[in-house]
């Protein structure tokens, strides 16, 4: 579990870094979101190392069945969270933001900044898990509530994209920013399945 809480520490660092990515666009710095994606895609990799270490103290420690079940369930959905994170990092880099509306450049920042928040809950959340169960569920009904409100901002953000497409001189270019807003769906809808896992968790070993 410990190493649990180093990897959801690793995926936190993986949108973090998105987050950047996703200003550096706003702000027509390509350089900087290429910059900032390259850090996406290191800090991923140090997940996948520590998730590896979970999974080969998984095979060899003395747990029952369902003790190892639950824990890969859970390295595995959190990996999901870095994963989406970094392929909305790379779908960004594929756009442009050259046309946007200040109005969707907004958006994305905002929406940025709350994956930012929701992933730092999940992160707290299994931290808990280790040291304060009792705390979990507040945690887990947290999460659930900022996802919700991410996936308002996010169809209002969808709705100007979706209106933006109409008149985009690039569909390639706009098809990427579009899809990258659905990986960044992805990452709160993960860290809620987190929320999820870790209350069941609880409830299973309390």
């Amino acid at each position: 579990m410990r190493l649990c809480v180093i990897h959801a520490e690793e995926i936190s660092k993986v949108v973090i870094q998105m987050r950047q990515v996703v200003f550096s666009f706003c702000d027509g710095n390509v350089e900087g979101a290429k910059n900032a994606f390259s850090n996406v895609f290191d800090n991923e990799r140090q997940a996948d190392e520590v998730k590896r270490k979970v999974l080969e103290e998984l095979s060899k420690g003395p747990f029952l069945p369902m003790d190892r079940e639950d824990v890969m369930r859970l390295v595995l959905t959190v990996d999901d969270v870095g994963a989406n994170a970094k392929s909305a990092a790379r779908k960004i880099n594929f756009s442009s933001s050259t046309d946007l509306g200040d109005d969707i450049k907004t958006g994305l920042r905002q929406l940025a900044d709350m994956l930012v928040e929701i992933v730092d809950e999940m992160k707290r959340g299994i931290e808990k898990l280790l040291e304060e169960p009792r705390k979990v569920a507040e945690l887990a009904d947290e999460l659930e509530r900022l996802e919700e409100k991410i996936d308002e901002h996010r169809v209002e953000l969808l709705v100007k994209i979706i209106k933006f497409g109409d008149k985009a001189k690039s569909f390639s270019s706009w098809l990427m920013l579009k899809e990258a807003v659905d990986n960044m769906e992805n990452v709160a809808d993960k860290s809620e399945d987190v929320a999820d896992l870790i209350r069941t968790m609880e409830i299973s070993y309390s």
